[in-house]
């Protein structure tokens, strides 16, 4: 078996087990046209109820005013913003301001300021008598009145409904006035509260800052604090020159500490090196013996500079001597110095060391007095910080509460009116096309629904590419409905109306199966269906017809012995007692005695026989073999009309016999599984399937494929002269 089959077995094993459907939108729009009855008949109700409803309603009448706002909230109070700030957005102020339209406390003020809440026409009295909660009031105006924001824009529109267009403008009037007096009103009962608040934050604070003066002084009588400051500025200049000067002699003492470590490396009686080291040219003696070699060399370059001039002059060679001699005798005294250079350092490195203690001990006993100077001062500052920061709230506070009046906080209405409502002529509502548009849009909708679950429900095949796709087979050709046939002609379309669209299909199908294969692989066929009244027998005998009519010798053989039919579609050639296949099988009668010609050329038929008490085990029987091998040696096609094989045995037996097996399939009326459960039964009774006959396709609902009406267009076109008839 091949993959592709196997996986078609597969697809059909899964939607008997109730596997899902595709999506096809191709055959949801034939489902729509099939069933375009259904959806006028919905459209058509619910255009009817719509009109009905539109009728049963009062007309309504609109009124508008148009306000406009500015780009930002007014302040109410001038100097209060500071101290509660609330910041908008310049959309979330226009929203706002707009929903404040809608609000029930404002629904109510118009109510009253129009008299609607005592009008009983708008609120006709209750059955108990009680009279209509401010809530009931409120949401009956809110039915009437929409308040809306135009885009991008700072214009608000007010629209009023009602039944009566003079009442609709003086409801639209007084929304917009008792909007604007209720924003006043608010207005001043909040400067009013933020005055009253201000006063009590002021009392408030100025108690406190009279205790927190007082708690300041007492501290400064008991620690002597009034020159705490400037003596802690005397104490921190002091702590930083002591640790100054402590750290410019400890930095001495290391250096001393690494100079008398190099000392030590070096060779005593490098003089040379010796004076390389900085602490070493740094001992007084050091330094003023250099000065004196320095000045006595600087003589002696004067004194020899003058007696090389003079020629060498007798007397000032003894200078000359002198000078030399008081040089090598300062450069000794510098070696000697030298050579004492580790006591000197020594000496010295204890000085840097003890100087160093000194100023340690003198920084670390300031820093305990400065240390005893915070823990005095900073209590003393932390209230010196509480009283002036609450000074500084106080005047504040009193500064604003001076500056708050009602006079100067009341500010001007944000809100102006630029377009003031207008008594209308003409109702808005109902919205007669409107309404009716979309009841057309619900029927639409609502037949859409119904005919997908509908279809849902629809177990049939409907189209060739849905067949194709379902049982994995070819469709060897889509036969369309046509009107109903006189009895008095012979069932052969292909023969009485040869330009017909039926006559074209089963010359399709004749091409079909004449790709099958070889010539001599198919020329023994078999037709047989899922279930019963599918057509297979009417598309046996124009098959037949059309082989026939081709030159080929063609033989019927109506191999349903149970109910046997063609004695009805061929009153003529047979009828119930005339002898046939059953006669054969049964030993009864010879071949030739059986084959009926018919009044096509080239046809012939074997029709059923008389009755038979065992048909199945007769079409078991070696005869059939025989039979078939008899009929291929004198006909070119052999065509078997089998029982439908999910009804009955009969034709498994013959699938053994033939080489091909067609299955006619009637959409709309064969059930998928049926189909699935034929096409297994084929498979494993070991017949070849040739493809599908898809029988009495309407196309006027595009059951079958678009090529399909091509075709139609084509066939159904007058010949023109000269042309060919087929």
């Amino acid at each position: 078996m091949s993959e592709s089959s196997q996986a078609q077995r597969y697809l059909m094993r899964d939607f008997v087990r109730g596997g899902g459907k595709e999506l096809d939108f191709g055959r949801y729009f034939h489902l729509f046209v099939r069933n375009l009855w259904l959806v006028v008949l919905i459209n058509a109700i619910a255009l009817g109820a719509m009109v009905v409803w539109l009728m049963q309603q009062p007309p309504q009448y609109a009124s508008k005013s148009v306000v406009q706002l500015e780009s930002e909230g007014q302040r109410v109070l001038g100097k209060v913003e500071d101290v509660q700030p609330q910041i908008l957005t310049t959309d979330d102020y226009f929203n706002t301001v707009t929903e404040s339209f809608n609000s029930e406390t404002l629904m109510l003020r118009v109510a009253r300021a129009t008299g609607l809440d005592k009008d009983p026409k708008v609120f006709p009295p209750l059955p108990d008598g009680k009279p209509y909660s401010d809530s009931a009031i409120a949401g009956e105006m809110l039915k009437r009145i929409r308040a809306e924001l135009r885009r991008n824009t700072r214009l608000i529109d007010i629209t009023v409904l009602d039944e009566q267009p003079v009442r609709a403008n003086k409801v639209a009037e007084a929304v917009v006035t008792e909007f604007i007096r209720q924003t006043v009103e608010q207005q001043y009962n909040l400067a009013r509260m933020a005055s009253q608040f201000l006063q009590e934050e002021a009392k408030k604070l100025k108690a406190k800052l009279q205790a927190d003066e007082q708690q300041l002084q007492e501290y400064k009588e008991r620690y002597d604090a009034l020159s705490l400051e400037k003596s802690e500025n005397i104490t921190v200049e002091q702590l930083k020159d002591l640790n100054d000067r402590a750290m410019a002699a400890k930095n001495d003492r290391i250096k001393l500490e690494s100079d008398i470590e190099q000392v030590k490396r070096t060779n005593p009686g490098d003089f040379a090196g010796l004076l390389q080291i900085p602490s070493v040219q740094a001992i007084p003696q050091v330094v003023e013996l250099q000065n004196q070699i320095n000045a006595a060399k600087a003589e002696l370059r004067q004194l020899l500079t003058t007696y090389l001039s003079a020629y060498k002059r007798p007397e000032l060679q003894p200078r000359y001597i002198r000078a030399q001699a008081s040089i090598q005798q300062l450069q000794d005294s510098l070696n000697a110095t030298l050579q004492n250079t580790r006591k000197l350092l020594a000496a010295r490195y204890k000085t840097a060391k003890d100087t160093e203690d000194k100023l340690a001990a003198a920084f670390h006993e300031q820093q305990q007095a400065a240390l005893d100077m915070n823990r005095i001062g900073i209590p003393y500052n932390v209230l010196q910080r509480e009283v002036d920061s609450e000074r500084s709230m106080y005047d504040s506070l009193m500064m604003r509460v001076r500056e708050t009046t009602i006079s100067a906080e009341i500010k001007s209405s944000p809100f102006h009116l630029i377009q003031e409502p207008m008594v209308s002529i003409r109702p808005v509502k109902p919205e007669k096309l409107k309404m009716m548009l979309v009841a057309l849009v619900f029927g639409i909708v609502v037949s859409g629904v119904v005919l997908v679950v509908l279809d849902s429900f629809d177990d049939t095949l409907r189209s060739v590419d849905q067949a194709e796709e379902f049982l994995g087979l070819p469709a060897l050709g889509a036969i369309p409905e046509e009107k109903p046939r006189k009895r008095a002609q012979l069932p052969f379309v292909v023969v009485d109306t040869p330009k017909s669209r039926q006559a074209e299909a089963f010359r399709f199908i004749r091409a079909s199966i004449s790709l099958l294969g070889s010539e001599s692989s198919g020329r023994v066929l078999l037709m047989t269906s899922a279930v019963s009244d599918e057509g297979k027998s009417f598309s046996a005998m124009n098959t037949a017809a059309a082989f026939a009519i081709e030159g080929l010798k063609t033989v019927v053989v109506e191999a349903d012995l149970r109910r046997p039919s063609f004695f009805r579609a061929l009153p003529k050639m047979a009828d119930k007692k005339t002898p046939g296949l059953s006669d054969y099988l049964a030993g009864q009668q010879p071949l030739e005695s059986i084959i009926r010609q018919s009044p096509v050329d080239n046809l012939a038929f074997i029709f059923a026989g008389r009755s038979a008490r065992n048909p199945a085990e007769l079409l078991a029987s070696r005869s059939l073999n025989t039979l078939i091998l008899c009929l291929r040696e004198s006909f070119d096609r052999v065509i078997f009309d089998s029982p439908p094989i999910n009804a009955v045995s009969d034709t498994l037996t013959l699938i053994r016999a033939v080489q091909y097996v067609c299955l006619v399939v009637r959409p709309g009326k064969t059930p998928k599984k049926a189909v699935a459960h034929a096409c297994a039964m084929i498979e494993k009774a070991g017949g070849k399937m040739a493809g599908l006959f898809f029988n009495r396709v309407n196309f006027s609902f595009g059951a079958a494929d678009s090529y399909y009406y091509y075709g139609r267009r084509y066939v159904t076109q007058r010949a023109l002269p000269l042309a060919s008839t087929d």
